[in-house]
């Protein structure tokens, strides 16, 4: 179905080229953009290649999932959960290109729920969001340090080799710098971030490989 734009709204060009499809579909929702979009193609798929880091699930879940699953649990349930999950993505795929805002879920969540339930969507989507952020973030930050203490103990020795075996608060400080860092880190300039994520994505893949 194809859709015209606001009376209010003009389509802007670049000289013979038009700007690109999220440009126009912003114009075509009333907003003009306001972002700039420094981000490639390549640079957006290494940051979420990077976010996904599957190498960082297998690395410190992987005794998690032997202990209280089995090998049968993370054989088939690594295939039954890429099902479900690819399913979420294109969904929200989907949605991102009808709606390629800058206010992501909350916005996609007030348009679908309608004008009667769009604040409360809006306002438990973010929420939810943001919260899953917080855990996501310092979840991964953790089994970061307890990874650091391990590393420790095994080139001072090992365990029954007299190797240091980090406190409980030696590993909350690496903790705490591993998250101070990556502020600081996300903190820097996009181009700075677009190529740090890169270099994350090649990092990954490398370690993928000889991990495997």
């Amino acid at each position: 179905q194809n859709m015209t734009l606001p009376s209010h709204v003009d389509v802007v060009t670049n000289g013979d080229a038009s700007f690109d499809s999220g440009h126009n579909r912003l114009l075509q929702l009333g907003y003009k953009q306001e972002l700039k979009r420094d981000l490639s193609v390549v640079s957006n798929f290494a940051l979420s290649f990077s976010i996904i880091s599957v190498l960082t699930g297998i690395t410190t879940l992987y005794n998690t999932g032997l202990n209280y699953g089995g090998p049968v649990s993370m054989q088939y349930g690594w295939f039954l959960a890429s099902a479900f999950t690819m399913l979420v993505a294109l969904s929200m795929a989907e949605i991102c290109s009808a709606f390629p805002t800058s206010g992501g879920l909350y916005y996609w969540s007030a348009k679908l729920a309608g004008p009667k339930w769009a604040p409360f969507a809006s306002w438990i989507t973010g929420w939810f969001n943001i919260i899953g952020l917080w855990a996501g973030t310092t979840s991964v930050d953790f089994s970061l340090a307890q990874l650091i203490q391990v590393i420790i103990l095994l080139s001072t020795g090992g365990k029954n080799g007299g190797g240091y075996v980090a406190s409980k608060y030696v590993v909350l400080a690496f903790h705490g710098g591993i998250l101070l860092l990556h502020g600081l880190i996300n903190s820097l300039p996009v181009s700075v971030l677009s190529f740090l994520g890169q270099l994350s994505a090649i990092w990954n893949v490398l370690g993928k490989k000889f991990h495997f």
